[in-house]
């Protein structure tokens, strides 16, 4: 099984309440919805300037190497709410590095919860990776609950640069791994 051509094949995922598929320029004015917002921002990237900024960033960063990015689109309202994303995909070992960001206007209703396990459940039982890992400034408590939600264990905490303020701050690292996710959920 190649890791890429099952990203290829899952390309759309579908939950419940969402829908997890490639991302798009049309997605543009959603993503700046809240990528321009720095209260939505606090432990990620800096806020966009302009629709502009977020269409060169939309492109750059999901749209040129479009596997394992997908864009969170809200069913009902078939609106884009967010990304979700392997940031790190390492091929031979079989894991990767998941990173996410939602629109503050969505937060606390489980949405990030159930895009996440969904990711997690595909990752595991159709592109066959072997572990999966997350991580979050420790500050950042709507994260670490997320994390936990999704079966995830912190294994460690560790001090870091923040790669766009370069503050240093406390992260925390958490992890699933295949044999105990397919344990638990069979």
């Amino acid at each position: 099984m190649n890791i890429l051509v099952e990203l290829a094949r899952y390309n759309i995922i579908e939950t419940p309440r969402l829908l997890l598929r490639p991302l798009r320029i049309q997605d543009a004015e959603d993503m700046y919805e809240y990528a321009s917002k720095p209260e939505n921002l606090i432990f990620i990237f800096p806020p966009h300037k302009n629709l502009a900024e977020t269409e060169l960033s939309l492109a750059r960063n999901f749209m040129e190497k479009p596997l394992g990015k997908w864009a969170i689109v809200l069913k009902d309202e078939r609106k884009m709410i967010g990304t979700i994303d392997f940031i790190k995909l390492n091929h031979k070992e079989k894991s990767a590095t998941i990173g996410y960001v939602i629109n503050k206007d969505y937060w606390g209703c489980g949405l990030m919860t159930e895009a996440l396990k969904n990711l997690i459940d595909f990752s595991f039982r159709k592109f066959g990776l072997t572990s999966l890992d997350l991580v979050a400034d420790v500050r950042n408590l709507a994260s670490k609950r997320v994390a936990e939600k999704a079966q995830m264990k912190k294994i460690r905490e560790y001090k870091s640069s923040n790669k766009y303020t370069k503050e240093i701050v406390l992260f925390s690292e958490y992890r699933i791994e295949r044999a105990d996710y397919l344990k638990e959920n069979e």
